[in-house]
């Protein structure tokens, strides 16, 4: 008996040393060859791989202090590659690209330097087009690392000031995680455990649940509350509630790496260290969607369900299914780390008593929905699509109908499945109208899909009577009939003048059915550059907009087609000149080569 106990127990203590040389060789870049895109200290409020709605965080959300208009540099030499600028996503963005073959991504930026600035804003005024995707060569804006590039802001899908930071790699199109390539930070405090769970894995992790397992510990030892922790299913696997912190932060971040072992042999693993943006909503199949759904609750999956092509798995012997049958106590020993190689162990001893779980019963019925094949599901007046990439684990798919039953309701309610079970990719939807064949109303309909969570407007097409539309979620589907014009109100100044201190004017967009799907605003006849993010509509006075009496036409148009236009009169001062409106835009950017 001791010939056995000693060659487990060394095992037993090389393990965290042998993981922590593994996780050492994952590093791609010397460290150095990046430097701090900022010119204060780094502070994350979000890491790489960290869990969003429908996506991995694909670099490093760096905390700004509240502030906008703070100088971002280059974080290593090379060029202006790309300039994006959208409502949503980055907001105003900008790409350089290095000589080691890797891209930065610098997000949410308000301005760029007074040449790039202007460079864009003549391409925005020569297309008469805000959101813009230009590329540039390697000879028009050359940049050295810590140059200033831009300076930060609020702008995209951005719900404060901060700095979003990537780096990519172009050989494989990746986004690289910037702790472990070269971007390193003080980092002495290793992973938090706030729970841990088991599924029985008889059937899909669809017509499972998580059953908590009490622990306790703290640092980075953890382990179960009871010596050993009986299990009513042959086959399980584990569910982790975790998170990181550093230092330099008071943010819960997220983890990097786990291994997972059982009687000292690895059995699963992953790590993130990159992600292609093609693949990162498979996030969705790394985590128990319906608790994150419904309470926000972070559980990632120790296992990789039959449909998740995440290729994080790297070195994985399993898919992290554990069989007990044999009704043995098994020690399960679980190690967690952060990117800068902190560890925390947690361990238990698990053991298959044979009883059965009682499952959730409800989950149990409907079409069995297979990954990796196509599924057509049909009703009267329904019919549903789905690609051999929509499910991560085989779903028992419920879809049925109700009568309409509103005023402005054009087809049945069609109810697809559970929001809780998520889709992968686009599917699509065609529904039957009850409208007439000559209705005037058909060009007023939308799609409308609504669950515990939100509204989706979709503008389908008509096939003759039956409306299409595309979805990546699971809900209840309508078509509704919407004749409600949007409105618009201005505002800013006292809303007809404006003085030296009003900077912009807005226009505030207000419809009973989503977003505006599009907005022109013509100043004395001429079109003008208007942001926007959420439902307001920016005009920042700039040269286009002289002192004097000014006529202001507004046209937007809803998802269903409706159409309002508006005249505003308002009068400036003489503040926003052409030269004027130059200093004003250049004042922060003066010494924008000088390098930090």
């Amino acid at each position: 008996m001791k010939r056995r106990i000693w060659p487990i127990l060394a095992l037993s203590i090389l393990l965290p040393v042998i993981a922590a040389l593994v996780f050492r060789m994952t590093k791609q870049y010397p460290s150095g060859y990046y430097g701090n895109p900022l010119g204060i200290p780094v502070e994350l409020a979000a890491n790489f791989g960290e869990v969003r709605n429908n996506h991995f965080h694909m670099g490093l959300d760096i905390r700004t202090n509240g502030k906008e208009n703070l100088p971002v540099y280059a974080a290593a030499g090379g060029f202006v590659s790309r300039v994006t600028i959208e409502e949503a996503g980055f907001g105003h963005a900008l790409y350089l690209t290095h000589p080691n073959g890797t891209i930065t991504v610098y997000g949410h930026l308000n301005r760029f330097t007074p040449a790039l600035e202007d460079y864009v804003r003549a391409r925005q005024y020569k297309n008469e087009q805000w959101q813009q995707d230009i590329q540039f060569s390697k000879n028009e804006f050359p940049v050295a690392m810590g140059a200033l590039v831009a300076y930060s802001g609020n702008t995209g899908a951005s719900e404060g000031p901060h700095l979003h930071f990537e780096i990519r790699d172009i050989r494989t199109g990746n986004n690289l995680n910037p702790l472990g390539n070269g971007f390193g930070l003080n980092d002495n405090l290793p992973p938090v455990i706030q729970g841990l769970y088991w599924y029985g894995r008889a059937k899909s992790i669809y017509q499972t649940e998580a059953i908590p397992i009490p622990i306790r510990g703290d640092d980075n030892n953890y382990s179960a509350n009871e010596e050993v922790t009986t299990v009513s299913q042959p086959c399980i696997s584990l569910g982790l509630e975790a998170t990181d912190k550093n230092a330099e932060t008071k943010y819960r971040l997220g983890i990097y790496k786990v291994m997972e072992y059982m009687d000292d042999s690895l059995v699963f693993c992953f790590a993130l260290n990159s992600v292609c943006y093609s693949d990162t909503r498979y996030v969705n199949a790394c985590i128990d969607y319906g608790k994150w759904f419904q309470q926000s609750k972070c559980i990632q999956l120790l296992c990789k369900l039959p449909g998740n092509k995440l290729p994080v798995f790297e070195g994985s012997p399993g898919n992290g299914v554990i069989y007990l049958e044999d009704k043995k106590v098994h020690c399960l020993k679980i190690l967690v780390f952060d990117a800068a190689g902190n560890l925390t162990v947690i361990k238990l001893n698990v053991k298959y008593v044979g009883t059965n779980h009682t499952a959730n019963n409800s989950l149990n019925h409907g079409r069995q929905m297979v990954p990796g094949k196509t599924n057509t599901v049909k009703t009267a007046h329904a019919t549903a699509n789905f690609g051999t990439n929509a499910f991560y684990d085989t779903v028992p798919f419920t879809m049925y109908e109700e009568a309409p039953t509103e005023a402005n309701s054009a087809s049945a309610l069609v109810h697809l499945h559970n929001a809780t079970v998520p889709v992968h990719d686009t599917y699509n939807l065609r529904l039957q109208t009850t409208l007439g064949a000559n209705s005037p109303l058909r060009k007023h309909v939308i799609m409308q899909l609504t669950n515990d969570k939100r509204t989706v407007i979709v503008r389908g097409q008509w096939d003759r009577n039956r409306m299409e539309g595309g979805f990546t979620e699971l809900g209840n589907i309508q078509l509704v009939i919407d004749t409600v014009a949007p409105d618009l109100q201005c505002y800013g100044g006292d809303n007809t003048h404006f003085t030296d201190n009003d900077k912009a004017l807005h226009i505030k967009y207000t419809d009973n059915f989503g977003d505006a799907a599009s907005f022109k605003g013509v100043l004395d006849g001429a079109w003008v550059l208007f942001e926007k993010k959420g439902d307001l509509f920016t005009y920042r006075f700039d040269e286009h907009c002289p002192p004097g009496k000014h006529v202001l036409q507004c046209t937007v148009a809803d998802m269903a087609g409706n159409v309002t236009a508006k005249n505003f009169v308002f009068y400036t001062n003489g503040a926003f000149s052409s030269k004027i409106a130059r200093i004003e835009r250049e004042m922060p950017l003066i010494g924008c080569l000088i390098k930090h």
